[in-house]
Parts: C-alpha cells; structure tokens; sequence
C-alpha cells in the first residue's frame, strides 16, 4: 500500500512537472509571438516610414517646419506646397522617427508631408554678379521667395543679408545656395558694408550676323563671320573670367538692379541666316558661353536653335525686308510705317513661334516712335538699335531700354578689338 501511494506521489509529481513544462513553454511561445508581433509592427512602422523619405523630396502641402531643441521639436516656420527638398539621410530611422533634416534650412518636416521629388538644377549665374555695398536685417520672422515672387518658406529667425539685387519692392540675396528674395517689409533696416569688389560701370553689346563654316557655305559680305572665328571669341571668354549676360541680365543691369563684373559682355546674334546653328550650338555650350539670336521667324525655323546656351528672341516675323516703308529709315524696314493691326500681328506671331519674346531688335537697326509705342504695346521689354549713333555700351541708369546699342562684329575684326570691348 505504501509502495502504491510512492509511486501515485511520483506519478502526481511528474504530471506537474509536465504540467509546469506545458505552461512555462506556452508562455514562452507566447512571449516570443507578442515578440515578433512587435518586431513586425515596428518593421512595418519603419518601412512606412522609410517609404516616405528620398534624398530629392518635394512638399505635399503648406506644412510647418521645426528645429530641434533639447530633444524636443518646436515649431519653426512653414513652407509652402510643391516646394523641392534635399532630405538629410539618415540610415538610423525608428519607430520613434516622425521628422526627416532638411540641412539647407536647419529645420526639420513631418515625414508625412514629404513626397518623392526630383533633383532640381539650381542656376548659379548669380554667382557672376557684384554684391552691393549694402547689407539688410531681417524681422524676426523672414520670407522667402523666388525671383518670379512665389512664395516658397517662412522661419522664425532674424537673418543679415548682403545685398545682390536691388530691385523696387524687394532685395536679392544669398540662401540655401540660390538666389532667394526677401521682400521690403520683412526689411529690419539696410545699411552700408563695403563688399571690396569692383564691378563694371559700362558694358557693351556684340552683333554677330553670319556666322558660317567656309568648307560648306560660302559668305563674302562684310557682315561674315567663320565659326572658328567665333570659337577664338568664346574660347577667350572661357579662359579670362568672361561674364556673357542674357537679356534678362542686361535689362536688370541698365535698370541699376544688378551689378557686374569687369570682363562682362552682351552676344547677339541677328537673322538666322547664312549661320551654322548646330556649330554655334556646340561652341557655346562646349565654352559655357550664354549668347541670344534675334530671329526672323519667316526665314529660319526656331526649332534649329533650341539650346540652354541661346535664347531665341524677335527680329519680327516678315518685317525684314528692304524697302518695304521706302523713305522711311536707312533700307524702310515694314515696322516703320506698316499700319498698326499689320505690325501687332506680325509681332505676335514672331513671339509665339520663339516661344515668348520680351527683347526685340529693330530690322536694319531702324526705329522711329511710332515703332517703339507698337513694341510697347506688344509687351516688349527692350528693343537693339545699331552702332552709327552709338559706342554700343549700356549704363546703369542712363541707356533708354528701345535704344539699347550695339557694335556689330565684322569680318575684319580683330581679336585685339574683341579684347577691347570687354573694357
């Protein structure tokens, strides 16, 4: 009987122990589920997370930005919508990562509020220009815009600019490595700093015409200029720091809102004609040199100049032609006496077929002022004259932009007086 309750006790012990083992690998089982559930959880969290970051990112919406302050995010300032952004990477992203670093403006955004952008292509042309000797003081809250006036950020924070440009309402400056600008009344105060740079009191602008290659065209007008001519032009520019203004450039130099540098100049190109537009092409995108081409749209096909390096602007459409307006000017170009419903409309199609034109030059370099108020009211911005009243030099507040001048290059000209009108 006593051996019989031993062996029931063995028995009841080991079923315990069994018991006990169940359980205890029960509850490890159910450790290491609540375990993975969490681990999955969190992966997932940080996938999602990880799905909304890229390096080139853009804004989904008007949001907020923060800085980080002991640990804490506080609100920043804001940013608008369809903004592009370079995200900071982090390679650290947790469960606990609600807020990706946007380095350019040491502020950090909601992951949430990002998107997958682009790599934007941010133009450095301002680099070329002179600051001012003026410095401005922000408000403490500062906005930001770009050069058409589209509101980009806004950050809490009182900044202190030097100025490189000055223009009616705003100023030009220096941001998150582009031109940026801050508007007058979120202006403290401006005032004088000494930038110790020289820049150009005068600048003067080239006409180039024919610009050919003799082995396929031949050209014996006075006005011809070979393309390996040309290059010994751009190829100087490229190798002593020339500076070729667009229009743009030029248009806010005479208005006194930019300053440039010594070695600046103005490249033109008129017609369409008798030119080696794929040549030229090449030559100034090979040396970085920026250049514009007036052209008659009834003569030559826009598409044969599409380059980042050559803007394309008006020289009318089918206005260039000799004594159309007899008596009228040096050869009687049409927009001299043509009536106005003629010229408007002539003017227009030449804008639309360049793709939009604000710069004009005058066929045969002749204008009156019934020409200039036609301009004016196409929605021109400035209009090229020729040399024979001119140096072909534009100042700062002094040139009248629809007598912008002008030196046209010949086929005698040497480099030496090339070199000269960089002066």
């Amino acid at each position: 009987m006593k051996k019989k309750i031993i062996i029931i006790i063995l028995c009841l012990i080991l079923l315990g122990f069994v018991i006990t083992m169940l359980i205890l690998k029960y509850n490890d089982e159910k450790v290491k589920q609540e375990r993975q559930r969490k681990i999955d959880n969190d992966n997932k969290i940080i996938n999602e997370i990880k799905s909304y970051y890229h390096e080139f990112a853009l804004t989904t919406k008007e949001t907020k930005l923060y800085k980080m302050d002991q640990n804490n995010f506080i609100e920043n300032g804001t940013i608008n919508k369809d903004i592009p952004l370079v995200l900071t990477k982090d390679e650290n992203i947790t469960v606990d990562t609600k807020y990706f670093y946007i380095s350019d403006l040491d502020s950090y955004i909601y992951y949430k509020d990002v998107a997958e952008g682009s790599k934007i292509d941010k133009s450095d042309r301002y680099k070329n220009y002179i600051y001012f000797n003026n410095n401005i003081t922000t408000k403490d809250i500062t906005k930001f815009y770009d050069k058409d006036g589209n509101y980009l950020y806004t950050l809490n924070k009182s900044f202190d600019f030097k100025v490189l440009v000055k223009d009616t309402d705003r100023y030009g400056i220096v941001f998150n490595d582009e031109l940026l600008y801050i508007k007058n009344e979120d202006v403290e105060k401006i005032y004088e700093n000494n930038n110790n740079q020289s820049n150009k009191n005068k600048v003067k602008t080239l006409t180039y015409h024919f610009i050919y290659s003799p082995e396929y065209t031949k050209c014996d007008q006075s006005i011809c200029f070979k393309l390996s001519q040309f290059e010994e032009h751009l190829k100087y520019l490229k190798e002593n720091n020339g500076f070729a203004l667009t229009l743009e450039e030029l248009e806010l130099y005479i208005d006194g809102k930019i300053n440039i540098p010594e070695k600046s100049i103005v490249l033109t190109i008129d017609d369409g004609t008798i030119i080696n537009p794929q040549g030229v092409i090449e030559l100034l995108e090979k040396y970085d040199i920026y250049a514009t081409i007036f052209l008659i749209t009834s003569w030559a096909d826009p598409n044969d100049f599409k380059s980042t390096h050559l803007a394309l602007e008006s020289h009318t459409h089918n206005m260039h032609n000799q004594y159309e307006c007899a008596g009228y000017g040096s050869q009687g170009g049409g927009i001299l006496c043509l009536s106005e419903e003629k010229v408007l409309e002539d003017l227009k199609k030449s804008q639309e077929l360049v793709g939009g034109s604000k710069y004009f030059a005058y066929p045969f370099f002749d204008f009156n002022d019934r020409a200039i108020s036609l301009l004016k009211k196409a929605g021109f911005h400035m209009a090229f004259i020729g040399q024979s009243l001119t140096d072909g030099y534009s100042y700062p507040n002094k040139t009248d932009k629809f007598k912008v001048p002008r030196k046209t290059i010949f086929s005698d000209t040497t480099m030496d007086e090339f070199i000269s009108y960089l002066q």
